[in-house]
Formats: C-alpha cells, structure tokens, sequence
C-alpha cells in the first residue's frame, strides 16, 4: 500500500467512470435496437399466424398488433431503466463504502506505524538511562571491591548515586507520562475540581525550571494584570503549563519566552511564546495527535513526544480549546482558553 496515492474522490470517480463506461451510449443503443426488432419480429409472427387462421389480411388487426408490440417495449424499457437507476444507487452505496473502509485501513496504517514508531522511542527511551546507571553502578561497584578504603573515592561515589537519582527522576516523569495516556485513551481520568489562580499556578510553575532557564541561557516573563480565577483541576492545570513551559525552553534555542494570562469573558487565556525552531504548516495538523511528533523535535531533542497529546486532552476535559501558531525559525504560539 506503500505507493497507494489515491484519495476518497478519485477512488470514488474511478469506479463511477467505470459503471458509466459499462453503459455507454453504443451499448445501449443496440441493445434497445435488438428488443425491439425482437419485439417487432414477434408482433409479425403473431399477425401472420392470425391471417393464416382467418384467411386474409387485416390491416385493423396489424395496427393493434403493432401498437401492443410498442406498448410492451415502452413498458420493458421503463421496467429497465427503473432497474439500472437502482443498480446505481447500489453502486454508487458501495463505492462510498469501499472508499470508506479504504481510507480507514489507510488510517488504522497510519496509526499502527506510528504506535510501533512510538513502542520503539519509549523502548529506547527507558532502557538508555537504565543502561547508563547499571553501567556506572557496576563501574563504581567494582573500584570499591579492588580499591583500598585508603583510595576509595566518596566524591566518586557521590557523583554516581546524584546521576542516578537524576535519571530516575526523567524514568519517572516518562512513566507518569505513559500512565496518563493510558488514562486519557481509557477514559479513567478524572478531574479534581477547585479554585485557584491560573496566575499563581503558572508563576509555580516557572520557578520550577529556574535551573533549567540558566541552563539554556533562557529569560522567560509572565505578562498580567491581575489574578485570573477559575474552577479547574490544580495538579492538571499545573501539568499542562508544565509541557508548554518545557518544550518553549527545550525547542526557544535560548531565546526569550513570554507568557501572557489574561481575562476573557467567561474565559481565562493563557498564551506562551518563543522564538524558536518552530513548526512547519504539515507538521501542526498532527502535533496533538497521540503516537505523532514532529520529525525535526526528534532531531532536536530526545523525548516520547506525549506531552502536547496530554496538554490538549486536559483542556478538552476541562471545555477548553488549545491551539498553535507557528512557523519555521519563527518561533511558536501556544494559546489556551479555559471556561472559568
């Protein structure tokens, strides 16, 4: 299926032309030109066969004989042709069909590929930083076995178990991250519901990748008024600016990021910006889809790529839309409205 170019209207044009080219005009036009010489042939014989009972001719008798012949050609024709208009509905019921449950194979295609895609980064993604910290476990394990207490090394050690503990941390987070699309996908995610302001949970937020801000050499500003106060789950809310907040600083090449918060109606906006690598036109129609990542974020960073599907899915839950706004070596927009 590999080379399978064809979409829902040329499949359905291919096999309409096909049924049209089936009845053609040459076709039918001799066809309807055999019936009624039949026809004609039979009214003859029946005329002749009377007029040898009778002895002469009747020309009386040849009209009605010849209009009754007329009569049931005109009948089958119309019986025919009330047949042939239903043949294509049929047909044209099955095209629709067939063009359905092709474009659903090329999805369900589409979707295993990118789930095996997806199977295969989170397999490498898990076993790398297990492999990394065996690897220095085992090295540091065995100097203390050979080593004299007199050479033993705690700075060494120390370095080793904080590595370690940082690798956890990024399991950790990977896990959790597959544990809430499992949620989302089965439906068991439940919303705790509770004031709070989107303000002070993104501010939260930022102070919580300081170091990672210093690391990327990046400046974040969060642009507001006043306190922005809605209904909405706190850890989820917190979970959702988390991922925007970490791929704005991942994919902003250590440029500044603003975060504007503001009141909107009945609505509370939350808008982040960066200036980044950004996103193409082709690779935005599928950036929240589960088992999708852009190809060039692969190329930048490492990562499952979940956490924009997980972004989306909790504004969905909570009635609220997300949406994205970007270009190449433009940076990109993120923008969510909330019901408060």
């Amino acid at each position: 299926m590999k080379n399978i170019t064809l979409d829902k209207d040329r499949l359905y044009q291919r096999v309409y032309d096909y049924s049209r080219k089936s009845l053609s005009f040459k076709h039918k036009f001799a066809v309807l030109l055999i019936k009624l010489s039949l026809n004609s042939i039979f009214g003859i014989l029946i005329y002749l066969f009377i007029v040898l009972l009778k002895g002469y001719p009747d020309n009386t008798l040849l009209l009605y004989i010849l209009g009754a012949v007329l009569m049931s050609f005109l009948i089958e024709l119309n019986w025919e042709n009330g047949e042939i208009k239903k043949l294509r509905k049929q047909e044209m019921v099955q095209s629709r069909t067939l063009t359905s449950l092709f474009n659903d194979y090329k999805l369900a295609s589409r979707n295993i590929r990118a789930r095996d895609e997806f199977l295969s980064i989170v397999s490498h993604e898990l076993k790398t930083p297990l492999s990394v910290m065996l690897l220095k476990l085992h090295s540091e394990l065995e100097n203390i076995r050979s080593s004299s207490l007199a050479n033993f090394s705690v700075h060494e050690l120390i370095a080793v178990i904080k590595n370690s503990e940082q690798q956890i941390k990024r399991l950790k987070l990977m896990i959790d991250d597959l544990h809430d699309v499992s949620l989302i996908t089965t439906g068991r995610m439940d919303l705790q519901l509770e004031n709070i302001d989107l303000v002070a949970v993104t501010k939260q937020v930022v102070q919580s990748f300081s170091e990672m801000l210093k690391k990327e050499k990046s400046r974040l500003k969060i642009k507001t008024k006043a306190a922005v106060l809605g209904k909405w789950d706190k850890a989820r809310i917190e979970q959702a600016i988390t991922n925007l907040v970490s791929n704005a600083i991942k994919y902003g090449e250590g440029k500044s990021i603003e975060i504007l918060i503001f009141k909107k109606g009945a609505n509370a906006s939350f808008i982040i910006k960066d200036s980044g690598i950004g996103i193409s036109a082709e690779e935005q129609k599928f950036i929240f889809d589960l088992f999708k990542r852009a190809p060039r974020a692969r190329e930048y960073k490492k990562g499952l790529g979940v956490g924009l599907f997980i972004t989306s899915q909790i504004v969905k839950m909570h009635g609220g839309k997300i949406k994205v706004s970007s270009a190449p070596a433009k940076g990109t927009t993120f923008s969510i409205e909330l019901p408060r």
